[in-house]
């Protein structure tokens, strides 16, 4: 089923006709982009492969021409060229659909409407997608179609939540509201950045002594919260391991280990790849895939589905034909980082009764049975629900690093005294899970707050033998400051505790941090 966002007239007529039995949101883009030079922005490369394949699709079975172009980073850069060159004509009324490559800055012409399947992370995003629309005098316009899968008929009520729906209207309500934007994190620890700078200074500068590379690369602004201790620990290991060596003179220069790493010309750019397979078909490039299947199976990329020919593993190339048919497309990616505000929004939005002038009305439909649900369950009233049985949802309205370091401080600290097995999370929403039989909502608060007051290290959220890698040179530093940078840098358990503190205020329950001993003069 689909659901919609839109500014404009919710009864504007279709302008043309999907397929019999379509997807009903592909359906609507379709519909709605014929004769228009639109934007369809997904959330990820493979929901951005998804759709193109399946409007060519619809394409076809109503013997149209194909109408929808594909731009996301995992394609050639001949087929993402000749995408921006055909959309800035402006005589023709071509459709592409494109991950966050076409946010800002490429040039694709005049372009009337952007749609966005499903909700973005944040109100930036949503901002900078719609504002790609509206050129030469023209109001900006963002349609967001927002996919669901009809629950099952036993499904459990935090299940039967339109939390794209939700979360779509807190993205628009903040911006309309507030003109609220997500600030910019600068309580990170980016270890992995700073071992990059450290060897790309070394690299340009030459020989430079510890104080002077020390006083380079810890002035720079994102490394204020990083300690000369930190820095110390870092060029040590980088010394072990021959990124750095020591010259004759005393002073630091790129050790052989680390020539090959600068030496590389993708050295340069900071942001984490994969390993990647060029994909093929006879002399064309055409883009780039992670894990590659073997012969005989198929892949999809470019919008269309590809037949493996060959595998090469030692050059990394997978050799292709194009072929009919229909495949998830798969390129390693992870959702995105949605801020607390935008769940305190979408709480907000179950609560009130507003109805949205933007919404459609099934949209407006699906709203208010999800506001009769939370009304009826008593969801916005407290964070726990009872599901049946030993069974129970938490609803703690959290950013994703907070809801993190939440589901951390369950597992770790709660999980013996509560009883607590089978923790299931849908991140950032919800989490469910089975706690010993006799446990009530007051005590799981009481068992929740005091592990909460008496966490003082947030290393203790993290697993003994779990070392975090996340970012492109974090397999260059040391372990420990890995695990740091995790806990002290990713982690919100500011924002965890935060919260759980609030709960307790409302349930009487004291907090109560670990005493602190103050040694004598």
């Amino acid at each position: 089923m689909s659901t919609g966002i839109n500014p404009r007239d919710p009864d504007e007529p279709p302008s043309d006709t999907a397929p019999d039995g379509a997807d009903p949101a592909i359906g609507y883009v379709f519909e709605h982009t014929r004769g228009r030079k639109c934007l369809v922005f997904t959330n990820s490369r493979e929901e951005a492969e998804e759709v193109t394949t399946t409007l060519r699709r619809y394409c076809e079975v109503n013997h149209e021409p194909d109408r929808f172009l594909i731009h996301h980073g995992n394609l050639s850069a001949s087929i993402r060229e000749s995408a921006e060159e055909l959309m800035r004509d402006d005589s023709a009324d071509l459709s592409i659909v494109a991950t966050a490559t076409l946010e800002l800055g490429i040039d694709v012409g005049r372009l009337e409407r952007a749609f966005q399947i499903n909700a973005p992370f944040t109100v930036s995003g949503f901002l900078q997608r719609m504002g790609r629309t509206g050129r030469r005098e023209a109001p900006p316009e963002m349609w967001f179609v927002m996919r669901e899968e009809q629950p099952e008929p036993r499904a459990l009520t935090p299940e039967t939540l339109p939390w794209e729906l939700l979360q779509g209207i807190a993205l628009v309500q903040l911006y309309r509201e507030e003109h609220w934007v997500e600030p910019a994190r600068l309580d990170r620890l980016p270890y992995s950045l700073l071992c990059h700078q450290t060897l790309a200074i070394l690299a340009s500068e030459g020989e430079l002594t510890p104080p002077q590379l020390a006083t380079r690369v810890l002035t720079l602004t994102p490394f204020h919260r990083i300690s000369a201790d930190d820095f110390r620990v870092l060029l040590r290991h980088l010394l072990a391991h021959d990124y750095v060596q020591t010259a004759e003179t005393g002073g630091l220069i790129v050790g052989l280990a680390g020539e090959r790493v600068t030496n590389n010309y993708k050295f340069y750019a900071v942001f984490q790849e994969s390993v990647e397979y060029t994909v093929r078909c006879d002399s064309q490039e055409i883009g780039t895939l992670c894990a590659p299947p073997p012969p005989g199976e198929k892949v999809a990329i470019a919008g269309h589905v590809w037949l493996v020919e060959e595998v090469d593993h030692k050059r990394r190339l997978l050799y292709v034909t194009q072929v009919k048919g229909r495949v998830p497309a798969y390129f390693g990616e992870c959702a995105g980082d949605i801020n607390t505000r935008v769940l305190v929004r979408m709480r907000q939005a179950l609560e009130e009764s507003t109805p949205y002038a933007y919404l459609r009305p099934q949209a407006r439909a699906r709203l208010a049975q999800a506001r009769h649900v939370a009304k009826n369950g008593g969801l916005t009233k407290s964070p726990l629900m009872s599901l049946g049985g030993n069974m129970w949802c938490l609803f703690p309205w959290l950013g994703s690093y907070a809801f993190l370091a939440l589901e951390r401080l369950l597992k770790i600290r709660c999980a013996k005294d509560l009883g607590l097995k089978g923790l299931d999370s849908s991140r950032p929403y919800f989490m469910t899970f089975v706690m010993r039989e006799g446990m009530t909502e007051q005590t799981f608060f009481e068992i929740l707050t005091g592990a909460a007051a008496e966490l003082g290290d947030p290393m203790d959220l993290v697993y003994p033998a779990e070392v975090p890698y996340f970012e492109k040179y974090d397999e260059l530093v040391p372990e420990e400051l890995v695990r740091k940078g995790f806990a002290l840098g990713t982690l919100d358990v500011a924002g965890m505790k935060a919260r759980v503190r609030q709960w307790a205020n409302e349930r009487g329950i004291i907090w109560a941090e670990p005493a602190q001993i103050v040694p004598a003069d």
